[in-house]
């Protein structure tokens, strides 16, 4: 696996090898190095919304700052973030971010680097998409002085709710969010753990706008580019720290 570093401009810079994490704990052993390739034949066509074919290689993109000179941090996360091959099912590299929780000086980095690139923004609004999204969405809206808004799954608020439905591969589902919980006028930003096919942040973003918020911009710390996720979002702005692309 690769650590490609590149810039918010999008223009790639320099290779640099970084190895995955390692942890005493018995509960996360560090994981043996991953084949650059896998057969064909592992290769499972249903993608999880976390997950690359593990039939393919993995490149990471970190992402530089805006005068396209390398931070650190970035490259700390990525090398944070571990990847299990064949979960949920066979053929599948699963992006696991608890192992980026078990580092405090990354997990702190992650959100510093959200922070200082919406603190004079005039968000009012952090609205975090279950479940991920509340690990990240509280501090940064602690962090700049928003509230933050859960945005959940069906029947799990206890309030009066309104609703936005989106289409899976097989089906539909819902996120929700409590009536009353934004005001029109007010400015949003929709956080997530990860971007694959986008329809939960586009629901998210359709809910937000149907109440007459005004979305920012959307951030996640990871994007699956191959899915296509940015796609789906139209003109609204994506802002990740880590690609992941095969």
């Amino acid at each position: 696996m690769r650590v490609v570093c590149c810039s918010i401009s999008w223009s790639f810079g320099s290779a640099v090898t970084a190895a995955l994490p390692s942890f005493p704990s018995s509960r996360f052993p560090p994981l043996l190095p991953l084949p650059l390739s896998l057969p064909s034949s592992n290769f499972s066509p249903t993608l999880s919304r976390r997950s690359t074919p593990s039939g393919r290689r993995v490149t990471r993109m970190a992402l530089k700052d805006a005068q396209d000179q390398q931070d650190p941090r970035l490259e700390r996360i990525s090398s944070a973030i571990r990847v299990i091959p064949d979960f949920p099912k066979p053929g599948i590299l699963f992006q696991d971010i608890t192992t980026l929780l078990l580092d405090p000086k990354a997990f702190k980095d992650t959100i510093d680097l959200f922070v200082e690139r919406y603190r004079d923004q005039n968000i009012n609004v952090v609205a975090g998409v279950e479940a991920r999204g509340f690990i990240f969405g509280p501090p940064i809206a602690l962090a700049i002085g928003a509230k933050f808004v859960p945005m959940r799954k069906p029947n799990k608020l206890p309030g009066e709710v309104i609703s936005e439905e989106y289409s899976l591969e097989y089906g539909t589902d819902k996120i929700e969010m409590h009536v009353g919980a934004v005001q029109p006028g007010e400015r949003a930003l929709v956080i997530d753990d990860l971007i694959a096919t986008g329809g939960t942040l586009d629901a998210a973003i359709k809910l937000l706008e149907r109440v007459g918020v005004d979305v920012v911009e959307c951030a996640c710390l990871i994007e699956l580019p191959e899915l296509k996720g940015r796609d789906r979002l139209g003109d609204k702005p994506l802002f990740v720290l880590v690609k992941v692309t095969a």
